[in-house]
């Protein structure tokens, strides 16, 4: 992937430039953010040096980060990088730069999924987020919801439109679907960690992966509890904020109860991220067939999150 280089701008591109105000989220975002290290990555994902130049990784990359944004189809996309000036000028366009179709769009967020980069740029972004002092790391707040698959759930005896997605339960009403496991830094807000496993896998076996390893406690729900789960976590020095719930054989003690309402009033600030992503990202049906593709997918939802949410807490400083 060589990309095609850019020209000089001309005078009516400088114009153009020109009406799009300083103040715009998406060039907030393009300023503050240092965009190197994602090239330098999304360039291994074809070394090739050969053949006609292609679109740059990057300009592709940031044109799914506009899908996400604003919620658009792959045509839509297209059609909304031609018309709109902001769009062209976060993506390094010029007015008379061709603008990639929607089927190169398509074939760049596969490769992203065979490829397995999306934990990367996460972890990228992440690193960029604690240079800026954004990140905390005084705790981290994990927990699980349920999301829909893109097909309707099949009928009894019927075969399933998407393998890899299965059922659960959910109080008295079956689901079917996938479960998003998510890590949440505590005092910021910022996805720190996310996957995503079938609907029926339990969320306290995935408790280990979803630790980050720098921060001083955990929050989490009853799920999670385990004694020696618990044990580990102290003996490295991290709280342990994970709630207490009653076994059969044993009660909850009313100091624990009084615990449980202190760490439920923390961990709550995950169950407003998770409201957020699901309102105004689209994730509470997730968009494709298999489980791959999906994550790639929350992995790039869960960066446009921390974009936007790092300009809000830039802004409260």
């Amino acid at each position: 992937m060589l990309g095609k280089k850019r020209q000089q701008a001309t005078f009516g591109e400088l114009e153009a430039a020109g009406r799009v105000l300083q103040g715009h989220f998406l060039c907030q975002v393009d300023h503050k953010i240092d965009w190197q290290p994602f090239q330098a990555e999304l360039e291994r994902l074809n070394p090739s040096r050969r053949g006609r130049p292609s679109y740059p990784p990057l300009m592709l990359f940031k044109s799914l980060l506009l899908q996400c944004w604003y919620n658009l189809s792959d045509p839509g996309l297209e059609e909304a990088i031609r018309d709109r000036l902001s769009f062209q000028r976060f993506l390094g366009l010029g007015l008379t730069d061709p603008v990639p179709d929607e089927t190169t769009l398509c074939r760049f967020r596969g490769l992203l999924t065979r490829k397995g980069v999306g934990p990367r740029l996460l972890r990228l972004l992440d690193e960029q987020l604690q240079g800026q002092g954004l990140i905390v790391r005084q705790g981290s707040l994990i927990d699980a919801t349920l999301l829909k698959a893109q097909p309707r759930p099949p009928k009894k005896g019927q075969a399933s439109p998407d393998p890899e997605a299965d059922w659960t339960r959910k109080g008295k009403d079956g689901h079917f679907g996938y479960k998003a496991h998510l890590t949440v830094d505590q005092g910021s807000g910022l996805v720190r960690q996310i996957k995503l496993t079938k609907a029926s896998h339990a969320e306290t076996h995935l408790l280990e992966e979803m630790l980050v390893g720098d921060e001083a406690a955990v929050f989490a729900d009853g799920a999670y509890a385990k004694d020696a789960r618990k044990a580990a976590l102290r003996r490295r020095g991290v709280f342990c904020g994970i709630i207490n719930r009653a076994w059969r054989y044993r009660g909850v003690s009313t100091r624990q109860h009084k615990r449980n309402r202190f760490f439920r009033r923390i961990r709550v600030a995950v169950e407003r991220v998770i409201g957020t992503l699901k309102r105004h990202y689209g994730i509470e049906r997730l968009p494709y067939l298999g489980q791959a593709r999906n994550w790639c997918h929350l992995l790039r939802v869960s960066m446009c999150y921390n974009l936007k949410r790092m300009l809000v807490l830039q802004a409260s400083r």
